[in-house]
């Protein structure tokens, strides 16, 4: 049995370091569970390339001798042949070019697809394509604060996010097996809430805790790379980067002449020596030369690693495995690690099973945080009754404030910047700037209007806010099927399809959080500050309840 005082000291840990990471928490939560469909929602975002025809496997060999021909730096930066056709890969084959810059200075990209006309000639156009899904995922990563300071802080916030999961489980050790499965619904709403809050965090416990640890390795990856610098490996370190950087590195040209392999046929040659790995897209480098070599991305069955970087390299001319290290069956401890901790924490493993699961773990995760602060509020105001109303404290008032327009100016603020997409599409000159621009000034603005109008009352209205602006993404698609002369598309797939239905789903949860909250601002304890009424208007004291926001 634990001490009593050991028990408190943990859940005063528990407690404070909940609420000090809880906004950081929630919108990493929120915005990650949204990047496990980066590519349905990528999808969904990028427009219809109008006038290109989908070039057959088959046709793909003159389409890239042609590219390779009329852009040579595509040969040396690498010629993307796309397998899948997917509505965000405009055409058969893609690739960047270098934007006009001085030497040696930080620049951008210019991208590139190509087709081929109906007469067999190239065609080939610069494209903007959609960043929204890595901009949400941004956000996931750094809650919006530029890199440089987010992932060093969301490392800090993620170890402090570890101690309150260990001292979660200590405070429940004692009333664990009584009270785990315990959900007493009942007039006692405060305790019902509660009970949900213990019972999701103890069942999600294992995939909190590869949260919290995959998150600090990803976020330290520097410190900690400089760490084993200097405590481990000493001068070694760069010889066993250029090690782990081998199966990546591409033969030099020869200058040589030679003929490449078709595509199909590259493919067939893949099936016969590696037949686990699911292969994503090819990736031509020096096509033409006798070194020329393909790269072949993709997930390899029944292992965790990352699916754009894992993979092999063949080459173009035999078809023949020229590396295989960075598969996952086949890498050094060292890579296999960091490849490990990466995929357990994107999920790139085992399908959409394990999408589906880390899609709703994040969100039960974001609920998580946010009910944490409410019913910390909740609480203070019952220990601090003595007969009668309590007065609630400014710095109570202020959390309330600020819980409220943090996460759910987070949500109204993606699902806005989602569908900004299609509105904005043809009218701004850089679309993938505005996308930023539609989130903060929604996340400000609803940061400003809770602190403005309150806990209460502005639950109420940002949850209808968070409830429409989601709404808005199926509507978006709607709007675009009955008025096409809008400039707007709605593709049929059923990953774009899906984007629209699970906002449709989110929107009516989002809606009826509104109208309970409503009725809790309405009908609930006057002295609480998710009350709009002032506690001499309370009849009688009922029993604590939080928002249901």
């Amino acid at each position: 049995m634990i001490r009593s005082d050991i028990v408190r000291l943990y859940k005063t840990v528990h407690t404070w370091t909940g609420i000090s990471c809880g906004f950081a928490l929630f919108i990493a939560f929120y915005a990650g569970a949204l990047t496990m469909f980066k590519e349905p929602i990528a999808r969904w975002a990028s427009p219809p390339a109008v006038g290109v025809a989908a070039v057959p496997l088959d046709d793909a060999p003159r389409l890239l001798e042609l590219v390779a021909a009329a852009h040579p730096q595509a040969r040396e930066e690498g010629i993307k042949l796309h397998l899948r056709g997917h509505e965000n890969e405009p055409a058969r084959v893609t690739w960047e070019e270098d934007a006009p810059h001085e030497e040696g200075q930080p620049h951008d990209h210019v991208h590139w697809w190509a087709t081929l006309k109906p007469d067999g000639t190239l065609l080939a156009q610069p494209e903007e394509p959609s960043e929204l899904a890595d901009f949400i995922n941004e956000i996931h990563m750094s809650v919006g604060i530029p890199q440089a300071a987010g992932l060093p802080l969301m490392g800090l916030v993620s170890l402090l996010y570890g101690v309150a999961l260990i001292a979660g489980v200590i405070v429940l050790l004692p009333t664990l097996v009584k009270d785990f499965f315990a959900l007493r619904v009942g007039k006692n709403l405060k305790r019902m809430w509660l009970d949900a809050h213990n019972v999701v965090g103890i069942t999600a416990l294992p995939f909190h805790l590869v949260m919290a640890i995959t998150a600090i390795a990803l976020c330290w990856k520097g410190e900690l790379w400089s760490a084993q610098e200097v405590a481990i490996f000493g001068d070694r370190q760069a010889i066993l980067m250029d090690r782990d950087n081998g199966p990546f590195e591409v033969p030099k040209p020869t200058g040589e002449a030679a003929a490449m392999m078709a595509p199909a046929q590259l493919l067939r040659k893949l099936e016969e020596q590696v037949p686990d790995l699911q292969p994503s897209f090819l990736v031509f480098k020096n096509y033409g030369d006798t070194a020329a070599a393909v790269r072949v991305p993709g997930a390899e069955r029944g292992h965790v690693g990352d699916t754009h970087l894992g993979g092999v390299m063949l080459s173009a001319v035999t078809g023949d495995v020229l590396k295989d290290g960075a598969l996952p069956s086949r890498q050094d401890p060292d890579r296999r690690a960091a490849e490990t901790l990466y995929g357990l924490h994107t999920g790139q493993y085992e399908g959409l099973t394990i999408k589906w699961a880390y899609f709703f773990l994040g969100l039960a995760g974001a609920w998580l945080f946010y009910t944490g602060n409410l019913l910390w509020i909740e609480t203070r105001r019952k220990k601090a009754r003595d007969g009668g109303a309590v007065e609630q404290s400014r710095s109570t008032r202020l959390l309330g404030s600020a819980t409220v327009g943090v996460c759910l100016g987070c949500v109204a603020g993606l699902s806005l910047s989602i569908v900004a997409a299609k509105w904005l599409h043809g009218r701004v000159a850089d679309l993938n700037h505005w996308h930023a621009v539609v989130y903060y000034v929604v996340f400000l603005g609803s940061i400003a209007w809770a602190f403005a109008r309150g806990a209460a009352r502005s639950a109420v209205h940002l949850l209808c806010l968070s409830a429409a602006a989601t709404m808005a993404i199926p509507l978006t698609t709607l709007t675009a099927l009955l008025f096409p002369a809008l400039g707007m598309w709605a593709h049929g797939s059923a990953a774009t399809l899906g984007v629209d239905v699970v906002a449709f789903m989110g929107a009516l949860c989002f809606a009826w959080m509104a109208v309970a909250t409503l009725r809790r601002t309405r009908h609930g304890p006057a002295d609480s500050v998710w009350s709009i009424r002032k506690p001499g208007q309370a009849s009688a004291l009922s029993t604590p309840v939080p928002a249901d926001a």
